[in-house]
């Protein structure tokens, strides 16, 4: 009787486990990677004037219920092309001619517990340099010889050589061009945070956490001061549009965010009553992209520069807003930057925003200065044409507003220079 009971306990205690196992399994069935997808071809040319190129590409993970969605990705040969994994997508450097292929493996395992692969075959091509421009073959002569014949008869050695006479030479007078320097803009980042929302918690209750990003040093030799200097850096970014929130999220070369703001205070600081189309110069080519020509904005108009000559020239405004952007500047001393001219910038905390008018992402760029107790925001975007970054609507308005007043001394100053 005794060794049924026992059999009996144990024939029970091996349902029991019998039955977790397989609910185990069952529940562990439940959660796995069902596929991961992404480009199975692509081919990217490095431009002749340049050593690498990068673009994004999309890695698609599908899962069975909470499995992770995450990845690792590795190139067959990184000499070719490189990859960096960047959120949902992968980041590929190509860096010579030749193949390379590119492996994502989802971290998760398939339902069968293997793992769960995608391949993409990146074909990478170096364009030529352009040609060179052909050489004119005929010969210089660098003393020509005068057609008009020569009179034979031999001059009479007693007459008294004569010479005819001449015309003084007269040239058209020309106006000087304007003085071009050679500007140079140099940007470094470094990580940082600030206060920002998460939204909001059970309780109702607004949850403040901090938020990484990016804060810039972008430094002249020398403020430009006209639109030819000012185009010498305004040039297109190393990131192209389509890959910006990856780059900025992996602190990579997006620095023309930055500067196209650095430029901005550079046309305030060149602003002049008395000749204000150097300033608008500048503002047009800050502001007016490929885009919107085509589109048929005009993004700096009339209007724009009556609002930019209102603002600035009333009670010498004009004298200090410029410089009130560059680092060293401060009411106490007449907002006069330290040098070199260096601006100090940051990317806001949350995040950037489609615009599909532009078919581009806008990015919000933050400033904080001594001139008010408040950071002041203006929106830039790149161009998806020309790779350029270019203020975004007439954002920059608010940077023509008022400020605290500089010290009377300066101001008397001011008022005496008329």
């Amino acid at each position: 009787m005794k060794i049924k009971r026992v059999i009996s306990v144990v024939l029970c205690v091996l349902l029991v486990s019998s039955a977790m196992v397989i609910s185990a399994e069952a529940k562990k069935a439940k959660k796995y990677v069902k596929s991961v997808s992404v480009s199975k071809k692509a081919t990217l040319t490095i431009p002749a004037s340049k050593s690498s190129v990068s673009k994004s590409f999309k890695v698609t993970v599908k899962v069975s219920g909470k499995a992770s969605k995450k990845f690792t990705a590795k190139s067959a040969d990184s000499a070719v092309a490189s990859v960096k994994v960047s959120g949902s997508k992968i980041n590929v450097t190509a860096k010579k001619a030749g193949k390379a292929v590119i492996t994502v493996t989802a971290k998760g395992k398939s339902k069968k517990g293997k793992a769960v692969k995608a391949k993409m075959t990146v074909t990478v091509k170096k364009a030529a340099a352009p040609a060179p421009k052909p050489v004119d073959p005929t010969p210089v002569n660098p003393d020509p010889v005068d057609p008009t014949p020569v009179d034979p008869t031999p001059a009479d050695p007693t007459q008294p050589a004569t010479a005819e006479p001449t015309q003084p030479a007269t040239a058209e007078p020309t106006q000087p061009a304007p003085a071009v320097r050679d500007i140079t803009l140099t940007t470094t980042l470094k990580e940082i945070s600030r206060k920002g929302s998460s939204g909001k918690n059970e309780q109702g209750e607004e949850t403040v956490v901090d938020i990484p990003l990016y804060q810039a040093s972008s430094v002249f030799n020398y403020a430009p001061a006209n639109v030819e200097e000012l185009k010498k850096v305004h040039r297109a970014d190393e990131i192209l549009p389509n890959e910006v929130d990856a780059a900025i999220e992996a602190g990579d070369k997006a620095n023309g965010r930055f500067e196209v703001v650095a430029l901005y205070f550079a046309a305030l600081k060149a602003f002049d009553p008395k000749n204000p189309d150097v300033a608008y110069e500048m503002m047009e080519e800050l502001c007016e992209s490929p885009t919107t020509k085509i589109l048929g904005i005009d993004s700096f108009n009339a209007f724009s520069r009556s609002a930019m000559k209102d603002n600035l020239s009333k009670s010498y405004k004009y004298k200090y807003v410029g410089n009130a952007y560059f680092d060293g500047a401060e009411p106490s001393n007449g907002y006069t930057p330290s040098e070199p001219p260096t601006v100090t910038l940051e990317d806001y905390v949350y995040a950037s925003q489609t615009s599909n008018q532009y078919q581009t992402q806008v990015y919000k760029i933050v400033t904080r200065f001594k001139g008010a107790d408040t950071e002041r925001i203006i929106q830039v975007y790149q161009d998806s044409i020309d790779g350029k970054w270019y203020i975004f609507s007439d954002s920059w308005k608010s940077f023509t507003a008022d400020m605290k007043d500089p010290a009377l001394k300066y101001q008397a100053q001011w008022a005496s220079e008329g």
